[in-house]
């Protein structure tokens, strides 16, 4: 009898380890989830932005203890405004417009991973009448106002002692800027891949050229992720973790370039047909050549200059201590 109670409470005893066993294991299985942190990230159809999107598609993301979440919007200011009300909490921005909405919007931002910049991604374009930057002189020119095409035209007419005030300004999106050198109505036009090529296409064995270009002006047109530093603050661990995505998503898309290429032309609304030439005009950066480039002064030489320019051109308030947004080494 006694050997019988014996073995009824060693059965209880094990029942019980048992149930503590596994709530322990489920305990620990939830604080693991609960350790995952969701990024919402705001990105525009644009390939710059690709790494992103294959790390959301292949779970890089998961792999470094985040749930990344792209979401797309069309217009700069939607974006701008998704970022600045904190309905997301990092965003992929051109620097110069990190740079204003910090000047304007006294928004306290830090820049960590500088992504890509433009070399022939950003150009502007001229028919045969004109074969330099200098006859720019009194021309009719179509860009997009306070994009990045405009800063182009501004510091390739600075390095020739000239300002916007000596052209005529003809503002339109700049998907419309080249349809607008197509019908001939301006000899010059200031757009980005893939109207480029799609002007060139059309109108290069009329004469029409690139005069000027993003890599006449290193790091002048890039892109780059940025958070609010109350963010980065409260989640330290976070910067870190972006980057090692980022690296890896670049690594994966250079060994995989075909599936690669997929998801980036689908992010970005165009066809993988159309993608390699696109990208030729690009410079992607992983974290190790990011901190080489601000290590070497490159980098904030080049924000110093747009940052120049916008104060020029009246679109900044006051100058920023640029020091303090860019967390890049």
């Amino acid at each position: 009898m006694k050997l019988k109670w014996i073995a009824i409470s060693m059965a209880l005893l094990l029942l019980v380890a048992s149930g503590c066993s596994q709530g322990t294991q489920k305990k620990s299985s939830e604080d693991k989830k609960e350790d995952v942190l969701t990024i919402k990230m705001a990105v525009q159809p644009w390939v710059g932005n690709g790494p992103f999107w294959i790390a959301e598609e292949k779970g890089i993301d998961e792999k470094y203890g985040i749930k990344l979440e792209t979401v797309s919007f069309e217009q700069d200011s939607d974006m701008n405004a998704a970022f600045a009300s904190d309905k997301v909490q990092v965003a992929n921005l051109a620097t110069h417009t990190t740079i204003r909405m910090e000047a304007n919007q006294d928004l306290d931002m830090k820049a960590i991973i500088f992504m890509d910049e433009s070399h022939d991604a950003d150009a502007i374009l001229a028919d045969k009448s004109i074969q330099s930057v200098k006859d720019l002189k009194g021309q009719k020119i179509a860009f997009e106002e306070g994009a990045t095409s405009e800063l182009l035209l501004q510091q390739a007419l600075s390095e020739e002692g000239m300002t916007l005030d000596e052209v005529e300004t003809v503002f339109m999106p700049a998907s419309q800027a080249g349809l607008s050198m197509i019908s001939g109505d301006v000899k010059t036009a200031v757009t980005y891949a893939p109207y480029i090529n799609e002007v060139l296409g059309k109108k290069q064995d009329e004469g029409v050229h690139l005069i000027y270009t993003g890599k006449d002006s290193p790091g002048l047109i890039s892109d780059i992720v940025v958070g609010k530093t109350k963010f980065f603050e409260d989640n330290p661990e976070a910067t870190e973790k972006l980057r090692k995505v980022w690296d890896e998503a670049l690594q994966y898309w250079k060994e995989n370039e075909e599936e690669g290429n997929k998801i980036v032309a689908e992010g970005s609304g165009i066809t993988a047909e159309e993608l390699p030439s696109i990208l030729s005009g690009l410079k992607f950066y992983n974290s190790k050549e990011q901190a080489e480039k601000a290590g070497s002064g490159e980098l904030m030489e080049a924000a110093g200059n747009i940052q120049k320019l916008m104060v020029e051109a009246g679109s900044m308030k006051k100058e920023v201590n640029l020091e303090e947004i860019f967390d890049m080494e």
